[in-house]
């Protein structure tokens, strides 16, 4: 068997792997503060965001923040079809359908920053039209760092929101699909070129089945071809920008920003507070914290959860709506019993 054949079978095998394990699923994502070097994607079957502040981060929000075109690496960059009969491995001669879509390198640049640019919007900063931003870069990616003070200037802006995709891509194996779509992001002050803020995500929906009988091969196939659709795409495309935006500096209470900086303390808020082993509650719990017990916010968990240590340091999760703030906690304890 030559080399070439050999990956193709690891490849295979991990993936029907993770078929098994991960069938039907768009996975809830770790966040990850990374300290020092930037981040590296993390690993591709446990999906993590990786973000990290520079030291600037928090003492002023960006009062306005335009995002530039992206690179898109040359790994990423083949095209790609979906839709009903379309052979997602193969650029051109795919089945025609009503919404099938052909995704070329300038179609997955165009797709991801639009995404990143309807999830920057709804924050505080101002935002710039993408147009608007075209027509002074000419649509393409600022490589120069000289260029940010430029391009801030022309369009009355003070940070850039700038990266490169890294993957874009789908894994079809009849049984099982894969659709992937990566990035590396910086958030920079344009008179200065430093970047506050950097991050890097890999945002993927897996389906299909691994095929123990007749049926389970039907079922997979059909998952799979279901997993391949424009629609899908875009939400995972909109996955990996919201999920990125999230830990942006682009508020001043981002929680993501408070933890890093270690300032933030919480009281709990109930007469008593599970802390789990886990961001929900079919996760077990592993204590009770007590009313008006103070930990420590480590970071933002699934929707609704935080990621905290207690002053004897054992770490866990808990219900994000019974905590307050210390210094806004003197309302008073909450009457419920047993919360989260």
């Amino acid at each position: 068997m030559s080399m070439s054949l050999s990956i193709r079978w690891k490849r295979i095998v991990l993936l029907l792997t993770a078929a098994g394990l991960l069938s039907g699923c768009m996975t809830t994502p770790r966040y990850a503060h990374v300290q020092g070097a930037s981040a590296d994607g993390g690993n591709p079957l446990f999906e993590q965001v990786q973000y990290r502040y520079a030291s600037l981060a928090g003492r002023r929000v960006p009062d306005c923040v335009a995002v530039l075109p992206l690179a898109i690496s040359p790994d990423a960059a083949d095209p790609l079809s979906l839709g009903a009969g379309a052979d997602p491995g193969q650029g051109d001669g795919a089945a025609p359908h009503p919404y099938q879509r052909r995704f070329d390198a300038e179609a997955k640049r165009r797709l991801v920053r639009r995404m990143l640019y309807g999830f920057v919007s709804t924050h505080r900063p101002r935002d710039v039209e993408l147009g608007r931003v075209d027509r002074v870069t000419g649509g393409f990616p600022v490589t120069n760092p000289s260029r940010y003070r430029l391009v801030g200037r022309q369009l009355g802006c003070g940070w850039l929101l700038t990266g490169r995709i890294t993957a874009f891509d789908v894994d079809y194996l009849g049984i099982y699909s894969n659709i992937r779509i990566g990035a590396e992001l910086r958030l920079i002050h344009a008179g200065t070129g430093r970047a506050i803020w950097s991050g890097s995500h890999l945002a993927q929906s897996r389906d299909g089945a691994v095929p123990l009988s007749p049926v389970d091969l039907a079922v997979g196939a059909v998952k799979a071809a279901g997993n391949l659709s424009p629609d899908q795409l875009e939400a995972v495309a909109a996955d990996l920008a919201r999920r990125l935006v999230r830990t942006m500096p682009l508020e001043p209470d981002n929680p993501f920003l408070l933890a890093a900086r270690g300032r933030q303390r919480l009281r709990v808020a109930t007469a008593a507070l599970n802390l789990r082993v886990g961001p929900g509650t079919r996760f077990g719990v592993q204590r009770v914290l007590r009313g008006r017990e103070e930990v420590s916010l480590l970071a933002p968990a699934a929707p609704g959860w935080y990621r905290v240590r207690t002053r004897d340091g054992v770490e866990g999760f808990v219900a994000r709506r019974f905590l307050r703030p210390v210094a806004d906690a003197t309302a008073g304890t909450a009457r419920s019993n047993g919360a989260g």
